[in-house]
């Protein structure tokens, strides 16, 4: 038995993702990232 079943695929789904995210907040900048105060201690 063969049957279709429409459902989205991981890449239109995962781009949806990423369009809504620029949508709400803006393209961002990584050299802004990388150069801000936010940074992480790790202890052991």
């Amino acid at each position: 038995v063969f049957r279709t079943i429409e459902r989205p695929v991981y890449d239109t789904l995962m781009a949806d993702q990423l369009d809504t995210a620029v949508e709400q907040k803006g393209k961002g900048d990584l050299a802004t990232l990388l150069a801000g105060n936010d940074t992480w201690t790790v202890a052991g």
